[in-house]
């Protein structure tokens, strides 16, 4: 799995400044970060932003038919400034 890492800027939820970080996106469908300024833990939902996108691909098939394929995927389209959830601590 390819994994893709940049810089995210964040709203945090509690005192409503925005940060940036340097994070890697992977298949997990949260983030856990922690604002600089009022140091309170977050989680960013990542499910939101997740687009499927479909390539068409040319099968190679050795008996039967060359029927063409489908190939389901997703990648993520994220606004400029993601926002940040309070994390709830398990009980």
């Amino acid at each position: 799995m390819k994994t893709t890492k940049q810089r995210f800027t964040f709203r945090c939820w509690n005192c409503h400044k925005t940060y940036t970080l340097y994070r890697e996106i992977t298949m997990k469908q949260q983030l856990l970060v922690a604002c600089p300024f009022c140091e309170k833990e977050a989680v960013v939902e990542l499910a939101p932003f997740k687009r499927e996108i479909k390539s068409t691909l040319k099968k190679v098939t050795l008996r039967g038919d060359g029927d063409d394929g489908e190939s389901a995927g997703f990648e993520y389209d994220f606004p400029d400034e993601l926002p940040t959830e309070e994390r709830k601590e398990a009980e």
